[in-house]
């Protein structure tokens, strides 16, 4: 049996979380540059050269990327001989928002209760979903999430035996509706499958994928490739100020579902995507 101790997770977690929210990432950067060399339109151009002044302000001066430092979700798979030692897995994310929020002087944004709380003044609590899996390993997928963008996410029951072209065509109505209000270009997350809650965290798992990514099964790799196109043939633009890049990758994920059912999550981060993933 393999022992990790809470204090070493709520440090890797700490830690991480303030890099995630100070620093971008190389590919993310990358990306940046690349958009704007293949963006047309001056109003996107100049929003795509703010976004890449922002990413170097924000690194040199240890500034948030963002005024929105968000709510963090964590995917937490484990194995069944790992155990952990000195309190709960749950107790130690927390303790790890706590710190990094409180040490990088990052906005707290929770409140307690959606119709009655008031805020918990350390970001607390984050949202978690625990995995039990064979082996000696953990791994915590860390994904930071804006209410801008997070108030884009949306669910659609679409009707059973529906096609890639019926997701597309729903994706792309969705996305024209809401994708400006979210800060483009965007890294856009569907799941398809499961059941309607199930659809949801799919869309998120999509979106803690490494940036440069794509599904191992060539069918959704050419859909990711597609969708993203057809996204960005919508005009949107860099912060919606109209333009050729809206969206810089598209993730998919599925899942077997009922017969009578066909669940389509829409999940979507802004231009700071702030994603990590700690292992043990």
């Amino acid at each position: 049996m393999r022992e990790i101790w809470v204090f070493d997770v709520v440090e890797k977690v700490k830690e991480a979380l303030i890099e995630m929210n100070i620093r971008s990432d190389d590919l993310l950067r990358q990306q940046m540059l690349n958009a704007l060399v293949v963006e047309e339109s001056e109003a996107g151009k100049e929003m795509l050269t703010q976004v890449l002044e922002n990413y170097v302000v924000a690194e040199e001066r240890r500034l948030p990327l963002c005024q929105d430092t968000g709510m963090v979700m964590a995917e937490v798979r484990i194995g069944n001989e790992v155990l952990i030692r000195g309190g709960s897995l749950r107790e130690a994310l927390d303790e790890g928002i706590r710190r990094a929020y409180r040490e990088g002087f990052f906005r707290k944004s929770i409140i307690s209760d959606p119709f009655f709380g008031r805020n918990t003044q350390d970001n607390t609590p984050g949202v978690y979903f625990f995995t039990l899996e064979e082996g000696d390993h953990l791994e915590i997928d860390l994904l930071v999430k804006g209410g801008g963008c997070d108030n884009i996410t949306t669910l659609g029951m679409l009707d059973p035996g529906s096609t890639p072209d019926d997701v597309e065509r729903f994706l792309l109505r969705e996305l024209d509706k809401k994708a400006s209000l979210a800060c483009p270009p965007l890294v856009v997350g569907v799941g398809i499958g499961g059941n309607g809650a199930y659809a949801l965290f799919l869309a998120s798992r999509a979106l803690s994928r490494p940036l440069g990514s794509s599904h191992p099964d060539p069918r959704y790799r050419e859909l990711e490739k597609k969708w993203c196109e057809d996204i960005n043939r919508l005009g949107i633009g860099p912060q919606g100020v109209g333009g050729r890049v809206t969206c810089l990758e598209v993730r998919i994920e599925t899942y077997p579902c009922h017969i009578a059912s066909f669940p389509v999550g829409i999940a979507c981060s802004c231009h700071v995507f702030r994603r990590k993933t700690l292992r043990w």
